[in-house]
């Protein structure tokens, strides 16, 4: 027998339980005990001890009770009083994009024009004149100047090395380029705009270094990097063990293809896999009844195929952009001051469709149809709208509630939306970690009402929508310094307190309760993949994965929620994480 014990803040073997109590029960894998578990099961939401075996939860209750399954071999781990909790459910990530952006360049949060001079000057002296300069991905929101760095800014930090700044999310991209870029990818003062792009020129014809949607230009003459599949999975394999470490057990990779989902096959096979995953696919299609159904037809597998660990999940369709590019598709206009910030020449502009209404309908019913859950990439009120006149068409050819269609982000819920939403059994999947990065900035240029609703957890719930919060980790491999943070505990903090990174709180209505938080990480995550019988709670008969905090996130100050700690994570009955001991 092995007896593990949570010091304060972190693990330690001793040795000291005595003896098991002899039982006709078969002795278990996996003990806990001493802990104050909450179980995320209503009818039996405390216990102080649990059992697992064989990869699920055999036992749930006192000390005593589970004391009784402690066997030679079994692994007893003393909890310490500390809270355990279901394993979490990061319910939308892009971990393969993550882990093969890692290799090619190692991701850095630049929070103002400065610090991007600064990390060009060292890119600068650690590679070859001529080279190209590639700056990691900033969002307009999360830059201290709230704009963009400009050409001569560039030139400043690396006048002769190519130095590309990059910014793009769905339809809209923006290239900013330094002078010797310009020369590199020979765009002039006479270079004509490509087709649905702009080259920004000064007064006096010269290019000013920004482009819009004109990426053809630039994209011939970047060096390409290549990674082998082995650097691409042992990239891959520590991510998510940096996902465990903040007591992730399941993830939802929320675009993928055949090739995402082999690569966490392969892990599966090789031992290497220490999340469950399910896998969204990006249906790809020409917007047709006839090219979506080719598309869906060519898929090696259908809806649910796989196992507990790696499992088919939905299809995707991206609908419009997104609320921190000025490309969510608004009902109203966003309006002069957002014109402003965002760049655009008409206050009256109200977003963009990635797809037109009727080729929603179509791949939407088509999916349908052919027996697939279906989600969509959906940011702004009037892009839901879109959408949920298409899940009301397909559901008009054969009922569509029971395949929990999911929203994915849906930042602004309006009332007849939330109504329709939940008439139809429709999901959102939505990341307050956004409000909390975003908000400040977002705030003069969205108006009061926008914001009050903005990533309003709380009016979903109220109106009955079933929801999951969650990251859209897609950059870096830190939980609280990458593109979008994925520690857990920031956005169930975000949600209880409504408070943003500077502390505002807008729309305090849309606060909901710790308990209801951990639920939607953990039950109600694991309901949009319709795994709820199997996973989400600590009941018997169900997957074995748990996490143990270091700090008690049901009693804790509010403001600390987001600064918890995991002692320890387990996923099947095994320990995939177990802090350091302090030193």
């Amino acid at each position: 027998m092995r007896t593990t014990a949570i010091a304060s803040v972190a693990l330690a073997l001793f040795v000291g339980l005595g003896a098991p109590a002899l039982s006709a029960d078969q002795p278990a894998d996996l003990v806990v005990v001493n802990g104050a578990v909450w179980t995320g099961d209503v009818k039996s939401p405390t216990a102080e001890a649990l059992a697992i075996r064989d990869g699920v939860f055999v036992r749930v209750g006192s000390n005593a009770d589970v004391r009784k399954l402690v066997g030679e071999r079994t692994r007893v781990i003393d909890a310490g009083a500390k809270r355990v909790v279901p394993g979490l459910i990061e319910s939308h990530v892009h971990a393969t994009g993550a882990a093969r952006g890692e290799v090619i360049q190692p991701f850095v949060q630049l929070g103002s024009v400065a610090e991007m001079q600064d990390w060009v000057r060292k890119q600068a002296a650690s590679v070859p004149e001529g080279s190209w300069i590639q700056l990691p991905r900033a969002d307009l929101t999360r830059i201290r100047e709230r704009r963009l760095p400009t050409r001569e800014e560039l030139d400043q930090a690396a006048p002769k090395h190519p130095v590309l700044f990059n910014w793009q999310y769905a339809r809209r991209q923006i290239q900013i380029l330094n002078t010797e870029a310009l020369r590199v990818a020979g765009i002039t003062r006479d270079t004509p705009d490509p087709p649905g792009g702009k080259i920004f020129k000064g007064s006096d014809g010269e290019p000013t270094g920004r482009l819009e949607d004109a990426g053809v230009l630039v994209s011939k003459h970047l060096p390409a990097r290549q990674v082998s599949d082995e650097e691409y999975l042992r990239s891959l394999e520590t991510l998510l063990h940096r996902y465990n470490a903040i007591g992730i057990t399941s993830i939802f990779e929320r675009n993928s293809n055949v090739d995402g989902f082999r690569a966490y096959e392969a892990l599966k096979k090789q031992g290497r896999l220490p999340v469950r995953v399910t896998v969204t696919i990006g249906l790809q299609s020409d917007g047709t009844v006839e090219g979506t159904e080719k598309f869906i037809k060519a898929l090696p597998f259908r809806f649910g195929d796989g196992d507990e660990w790696v499992r088919v999940g939905p299809l995707k369709i991206g609908v419009d952009g997104g609320i921190l590019y000025g490309t969510a598709y608004m009902r109203d206009p966003y309006g002069p001051k957002a014109a402003s910030f965002y760049g655009f020449a008409d206050a009256d502009y109200r977003g963009t469709l990635s797809l037109t209404p009727d080729k929603v309908k179509n791949m939407i019913r088509t999916g349908h149809k052919l027996g697939w859950q279906m989600s969509s990439h959906v940011t702004g009120d009037a892009g839901v709208d879109v959408v949920l006149d298409a899940v009301e068409a397909a559901n008009g050819d054969q009922p569509i509630r029971d395949r929990r269609y999911t929203l994915i982000h849906a930042y602004f819920p309006r009332p007849d939306a939330i109504r329709r939403a939940a008439a139809l059994g429709v999901c959102v999947d939505t990341q307050p970690a956004w409000y909390y990065k975003d908000g400040d900035a977002l705030a003069p240029v969205l108006g009061e009402d926008r914001m009050s609703v903005f990533i309003g957890v709380a009016d979903w719930l109220r109106g009955g929508v079933k929801t999951a919060i969650n990251s859209d980790h897609m950059n870096g491999f830190d939980p609280n310094t990458s593109l979008n943070p994925y520690n857990p505990f920031l956005a169930m903090g975000t949600a209880v307190t409504r408070k943003t990174e500077q502390g505002q709180v807008f729309g305090s209505q849309q606060r909901i309760s710790r308990e209801t938080a951990l639920r939607l990480v953990t039950s109600d995550a694991a309901y949009l993949s319709f795994d709820e019988s199997r996973k989400g709670s600590i009941e018997v008969g169900k997957l074995g994965d748990l996490a143990v905090l270091e700090q008690d996130l049901l009693t804790c100050d509010p403001d600390h929620i987001k600064n918890i700690r995991v002692a320890l994570t387990v996923v099947g009955g095994k320990v995939v994480y177990q802090a350091q001991p302090t030193p």
